[in-house]
């Protein structure tokens, strides 16, 4: 769990403080991404919700983070992709926005860090599971393979 808390605050960094001085940016937000991810895996399963009633996290400004990832990602931007990878005969495109996923992941992770701060380590465990099952997972994918692709296109 260390561990996990660790890596959060590692992401979660991306989107709150501007133009960080960190060399081969690219490869560390892939680097922690993998990381979150392995975590994730590595917990994903039944944890059991913290039953207690605890106060509800705060708002975080969803346009901060995205201006901060701007500052720190210029080149994350739209991508196209393919909205049913299964359909092999006319497969739709559809348009992705790399700022708004990492935005997302790190929204996310803002309120896991913050059930870690002021909840219980049971309550952040289990909110991790589900919004990583339920919204950041794709997220995490898309990023990943945008990432490989502009690592591509240079």
């Amino acid at each position: 769990m260390k561990n996990l808390k660790e890596i959060i605050i590692q992401i979660v960094q991306w989107g709150t403080t501007p133009k960080l001085p960190i060399e081969n940016k690219e490869l560390v937000l892939k680097q922690t991404l993998i990381s979150l991810y392995q975590e994730y895996l590595a917990i994903s399963g039944d944890i059991p919700e913290d039953e207690q009633e605890y106060p509800e996290a705060p708002e975080f400004s969803f346009e901060k983070i995205s201006n901060t990832i701007r500052s720190n990602f210029p080149k994350l931007g739209f991508y196209q992709m393919i909205l049913d990878p299964f359909e092999m005969t006319k497969p739709d495109n559809g348009l992705g926005d790399a700022n708004d996923d990492l935005s997302d992941i790190i929204k996310d992770l803002m309120e896991v860090q913050w059930r870690f701060e002021n909840t219980s380590d049971k309550d952040a465990l289990w909110y991790f599971e589900f919004i990583m099952r339920n919204h950041s997972e794709r997220h995490i994918v898309n990023i990943l393979k945008t990432l490989k692709d502009l690592e591509e296109q240079s």
